[in-house]
């Protein structure tokens, strides 16, 4: 793959990270069934992605092209601008999340940063547009990214809640995994899109694994580690809860969230020697 994308590459996976943790701990919080400790945890985990986030955004050279893949370097001040402003508002969310006497507080934060996460995932896909077969493209693979890493990361972390406390009900475990599931499915089906339709803009990369995607390892690669394998791992996660074999479930979660990030980050990388956004 190109080294002059990494920086790119990561700033799509961590966008893709915050955006999905973000809208799982709202949900959560909105559901009421889960702990407030929970919670809390969690809110550290989206302050910690848009640090790193917008830490990257700031960083990244605005460029016309990488390896010839072209982007659209106008959109990168209003990427750091809402960067910036998600992490401020996840830091509030964090405040106030720990009040409880003001809970429309935590709700409003919490709203207010899901959607400033929505917001960068399309200024981000709209950045990479260009060579793609549309900017339909980047966004299914982006939102469904963010879906499968922010659902795989927050059951994981569920999980060890009941590791403390054995007696928490299994259902909550049981409904964090199959909205995984159902991301993953979703995730799958966009791949299979964004692999059928031709790329807008066909341009010449040297980089390595700059070849079609029928004969590309890379592209089966995410395939196979980034979905079908995290899947398998998710759904046994799932008959372990129902079995209330918790240490299992959490085992197996934790498996599925490093797939899932390595599947992510090949995906991306492959994006910029391709231009398929698979």
């Amino acid at each position: 793959m190109s080294v002059e994308s990494l920086p790119y590459t990561l700033l799509l996976l961590l966008a893709q990270l915050t955006a999905g943790v973000a809208a799982l701990v709202f949900f959560v919080l909105l559901r009421g069934t889960f702990q407030a400790g929970f919670i809390r945890a969690c809110s550290w985990i989206i302050v910690a992605c848009a640090v790193m986030t917008t830490a990257t955004a700031m960083v990244v050279d605005p460029t016309s092209s990488v390896e010839n893949y072209a982007l659209d370097a106008s959109l990168l001040d209003p990427i750091r601008a809402v960067a910036m402003a998600q992490l401020l508002f996840s830091l509030v969310f964090l405040v106030y999340v720990r009040r409880t006497e003001e809970p429309f507080l935590a709700f409003a934060t919490g709203a207010t940063t899901v959607g400033l996460g929505a917001i960068l995932l399309v200024l981000l896909a709209s950045l990479v547009r260009i060579p793609a077969w549309s900017v339909a493209g980047p966004l299914l693979t982006l939102f469904t990214g963010a879906a499968i890493l922010g659902s795989s990361t927050v059951a994981m972390v569920w999980g060890h809640w009941y590791l403390v406390n054995p007696k928490l009900e299994e259902g909550p475990l049981n409904q964090l995994v199959l909205i995984t599931l159902a991301a993953i499915l979703l995730g799958l089906v966009a791949t299979a899109i964004n692999a059928i339709i031709p790329v807008g803009s066909p341009f010449e990369s040297n980089a390595l694994l700059a070849i079609d995607l029928p004969q590309n390892p890379g592209f089966w690669l995410r395939i196979g580690l980034g979905l079908i394998f995290p899947a398998g791992l998710a759904f046994l996660a799932f008959v372990s809860s129902r079995e209330r074999s918790m240490m299992s479930a959490t085992g197996l979660l934790y498996i599925a969230v490093g797939s899932v990030l390595a599947g992510e980050a090949v995906a991306r990388g492959l994006m910029f020697v391709t231009g398929a956004p698979v």
